[in-house]
């Protein structure tokens, strides 16, 4: 029995050492065996990480693509929004412009005094000034243009400079429709303040005029916000800075002017109310002459 053992022990020893001897002259090929195949994992995983990356990225572009698209398209669609809403505020605009030359009588007519007679035929006179405008009918027409694009995609400055321009058309409006009214104590109706507080706010430059010659200096910015309501709306939509002031405005502005001068003097005539329901011509010609300054 211990021969047997002493065998088998034997060709144990004998087996492990041939196959040590076996695995250390292999090593060098078990060796890169080895390396390679975990080489060949790594470079199988690192590939199928490539890949992953790849589609990410193009995914990743995809999304940039999308981005930029979604973003041109947007503006464009703000842009067409825009330009809609500038025409909705020009035509606007143009709408008030038909009743400028209201401000041009109440730069010209004596408020306080027409408040002051007591003559009946000073409504007539009014109602004819007013007749050929159809106030009512225009400011409904204006009341039905719906402002709501323009509030939302326009500028302060463009809306706040057709605020203005709008504030001074209807009071000038207000005041003759009051005038034409026959009820005593109408200088009683009249608020004072509001006015002037908008044109100073976005002018403060135009407070001395104010202090000096009261609420009815207002009148004298009106061609000064119809023409900042086109200037705003050109730096909007197409970013021109064109800050000179339009001829055109200031010949048409000097023909109102002087309509009105004539118009105002015949009526007066033709009803036979006396001139002195006209403002002096210097007074006229010195608020003038200070609101040009203060828009220089």
């Amino acid at each position: 029995m211990t021969d047997e053992f002493l065998r088998w022990l034997l060709g144990v020893i004998t087996s492990t050492g041939l196959i040590g001897g076996v695995a250390f002259l292999m090593r060098d090929t078990v060796a890169n065996f080895l390396s390679k195949t975990v080489e060949h994992r790594f470079e199988k995983k690192l590939e199928t990480f490539k890949a992953g990356i790849r589609d990410n990225e193009k995914e990743l572009d995809q999304i940039r693509s999308f981005l930029v698209s979604a973003r041109r398209e947007r503006d464009a669609a703000i842009q067409a929004k825009r330009l809609e809403a500038a025409e909705i505020l020009l035509r606007a605009r143009h709408g008030l412009s038909e009743l400028s030359m209201l401000v041009e009588y109440m730069k010209i007519l004596n408020t306080e005094q027409i408040l002051k007679a007591k003559d009946p035929k000073i409504i007539e006179f009014v109602d004819m000034l007013m007749k050929p405008f159809d106030v009512d009918e225009k400011i409904k027409k204006l009341g039905a243009i719906d402002k709501t694009i323009p509030r939302l995609y326009l500028s302060e400055n463009s809306l706040k400079a057709f605020d203005a321009y709008q504030s001074i058309i209807f009071h000038a409006a207000m005041m003759l429709k009051l005038l034409s009214i026959p009820l005593r104590d109408k200088g009683d109706l009249i608020k004072t303040g509001i006015l002037s507080k908008t044109v100073i706010d976005l002018v403060p430059a135009s407070k001395e005029g104010f202090d000096k010659w009261g609420e009815e200096y207002a009148y004298y910015w009106s061609t000064y916000f119809h023409d900042q309501i086109l200037q705003a709306l050109r730096h909007e939509v197409s970013g021109a800075d064109d800050m000179t002031r339009d001829a055109e405005s200031v010949q048409r502005l000097a023909l109102d002017s002087r309509r009105a001068q004539i118009n105002i003097r015949s009526s007066l005539e033709q009803i036979g109310l006396p001139e002195n329901l006209i403002k002096p011509d210097e007074a006229a010609a010195a608020s003038s002459s200070v609101a040009d300054k203060a828009q220089a």
